[in-house]
């Protein structure tokens, strides 16, 4: 019966296993710039959601003041989040309307205003509340 011998591999250096602190390092830092470039996008891109929902969420707030007013005659009594309150106890609004911060500037019956104060840039739409 033949003997076999067991060869190591001659291109397998012994001393040679894992990554260098070099290349660790370069990876690292390479992570590090794509984070940078990325974060600012993301940030971005959140202020535009959160502008959008402001914005949506104003309608349909303004759309149920509108409502309101056809139904009662009036608009609700008492500051903006009061006024929000009436709307939810009536069925026009959800309970998700008492989570963001809005203001309703009614001074004038047929020019109601209502803006989004949670960001603070004054984005808003405007409800005319004359049935227009």
């Amino acid at each position: 019966m033949p003997m076999c011998t067991i060869r190591r591999n001659p291109t397998m250096n012994a001393g040679q296993e894992g990554f260098s602190l070099i290349e660790l390092m370069i990876a690292v830092v390479i992570v590090a710039i794509m984070v940078a470039m990325i974060t600012p996008q993301l940030m971005r891109a959140s202020a535009r959601a959160e502008a959008t929902a402001c914005s949506g969420n104003v309608r349909t707030i303004s759309a149920a003041l509108a409502e309101y007013q056809l139904l009662h005659q009036s608009l609700p009594p008492g500051n903006s989040t009061q006024q929000i309150q009436a709307l939810v106890g009536d069925g026009l609004l959800s309970n998700d309307a008492l989570q963001g911060s809005y203001v309703i500037q009614d001074t004038d019956p047929n020019n109601i205003a209502v803006s989004c104060a949670a960001n603070g840039n004054g984005a808003g739409g405007m409800n005319n509340g004359s049935g227009d």
